[in-house]
């Protein structure tokens, strides 16, 4: 309603003194309106993120809109970022919607307010229409189109691509080069052709769809791309978790008859708090590397990762420090987490600063992988499915009769870990560390682990 008034007032003030908004100024006093449109922009958010997927509008075209009240909720490929409007006013043009994907610096939306905006806040509207346009607003497009370069190129070059049929400005434009030779114009041509010869096999093919990967699918593939750069020497032990088996059944008992706000421990925590006071001993796992200046950086805060399957792709949030919580306060942390990242609301600090992962595969299925680090790490623990299998009786070393053996819960632990610094032989005596204290756990208070 606002803005239809609005509009009415504009247009009889142009119908009496002829004034087109193209010459008037950007917003018009007058004695019955003050009207001001402002376009928001979409400010740096941090760690180097160049442009988020809106996961949900909390605000729609024709609802009133308070400074610092949520207009939209955003992923980043690291965590859920709330956006906040820096004026009151009414929301009168959304640039895009749910599921689309805006670049850092561009406009996301217009809000029609009465504020004395300064410039160094906010952009107002362009008018570069008459009156009887103002219906319609020009939406700022996300990218700018690319201006003409000025390409160099010797004659033969020229008519080698103009044999082709090619365009000089797209062979420079692809190379990223305004100096074009020959060779240029031939391994752009044979590209180009064999693009040409799949594109006509996937004509034919009957496709049931193509899917753009973008938020966090996206992160995760910039993560496994750059962890290909990273040579990776992986570890195999079979862990005999009959005794952890045993303990939770005890732990899950006396938590249902506490108050401590939990009814379940799984495996996953008490492997987690394992893990952690085994790392106490060989601290150089909990660490990064930097290839710019071949140094790591070894960390006394054990932040472990926990890769989660979500509905939106996989999340890796971590809880921090570890060394210093009990198993109870461990399965706390899990459940908040697993429940944000099923509802995408992690936050930034849920995100950042884990120093080591451990994927547990095996709640899904799956007998043995071998996972890929994560964030520069220095270590990667993948855990597999629990099975029954015909092992060796703890604490016996070779078969002397049948009795040596027994059916237990067993399960396979991998390492993955940076060779650039870590050698074998420390993951080894890792594993073998933790293969003891698991599977003599029965020698532990569990309530004081």
């Amino acid at each position: 309603m606002m803005m239809q008034h609005c509009k009415k007032i504009l247009k009889e003030i142009n119908s009496r003194n002829k004034i087109s908004l193209r010459n008037s100024q950007r917003f018009i006093n007058t004695s019955k309106a003050n009207l001001k449109i402002v376009r928001c922009k979409l400010f740096d958010i941090g760690e180097g993120i160049s442009e988020v997927e809106i996961t949900q509008w909390n605000k729609q075209v024709g609802d009133e809109v308070s400074e610092m009240e949520s207009l939209l909720t955003v992923q980043s490929d690291k965590a859920a970022v709330d956006i906040t409007s820096k004026y009151s006013g009414i929301l009168v043009k959304k640039y895009a919607n749910d599921k689309d994907m805006i670049k850092i610096g561009s406009y996301f939306c217009e809000i029609d307010t009465q504020d004395d905006v300064g410039e160094e806040e906010g952009e107002e509207v362009d008018e570069a229409k008459e009156v009887e346009g103002v219906d319609e607003v020009e939406e700022a497009s996300f990218e700018k189109k690319a201006s003409p370069t000025n390409v160099k190129a010797s004659p033969g070059t020229k008519k080698k691509a103009q044999e082709y049929k090619l365009d000089i400005n797209a062979i420079a434009k692809h190379f990223n080069k305004d100096n074009i030779t020959i060779e240029d114009v031939e391994l752009y041509y044979k590209e180009n052709k064999s693009d040409e010869i799949n594109k006509s096999a996937n004509e034919k093919m009957d496709i049931m769809e193509e899917v753009q990967v973008k938020g966090i699918k996206l992160s995760m593939c910039k993560s496994m791309n750059d962890s290909l750069s990273i040579p990776l020497f992986h570890l195999n032990e079979v862990y005999n978790v009959e005794k952890v088996v045993k303990i939770r059944k005890e732990l899950k008992n006396k938590i249902a008859e506490s108050d401590s706000g939990i009814n379940n421990i799984t495996i996953s925590s008490i492997l987690i708090k394992l893990i952690s006071n085994t790392l106490k001993e060989f601290p150089i796992l909990n660490s990064k590397f930097n290839a710019k200046t071949n140094t790591y950086v070894v960390y006394n805060n054990h932040n472990i990762c926990i890769a989660m399957d979500t509905p939106h792709g996989l999340l890796v949030p971590n809880i921090k420090n570890v060394e210093k919580k009990n198993i109870i306060d461990i399965q706390k942390e899990l459940l908040n987490l697993r429940n944000k990242a099923m509802e995408m609301k992690l936050s930034k600090d849920e995100i950042e600063n884990g120093t080591i992962t451990i994927s547990n595969y095996g709640a899904i299925g799956g007998t043995f992988a071998t996972p890929i680090i994560f964030d520069n790490q220095g270590c990667i623990i993948g855990i597999s499915k629990i099975q029954n299998m015909i092992s060796l009786k703890n604490g016996v070393n070779k078969i002397s009769s049948l009795d040596d053996l027994e059916i237990a819960n067993n399960m396979n632990i991998t390492y993955g870990a940076d060779h650039r610094y870590i050698d074998g032989a420390t993951l080894a005596q890792f594993s073998k560390k933790l293969k003891s204290v698991i599977e003599n756990i029965d020698t532990i208070d569990p309530f004081s682990i």
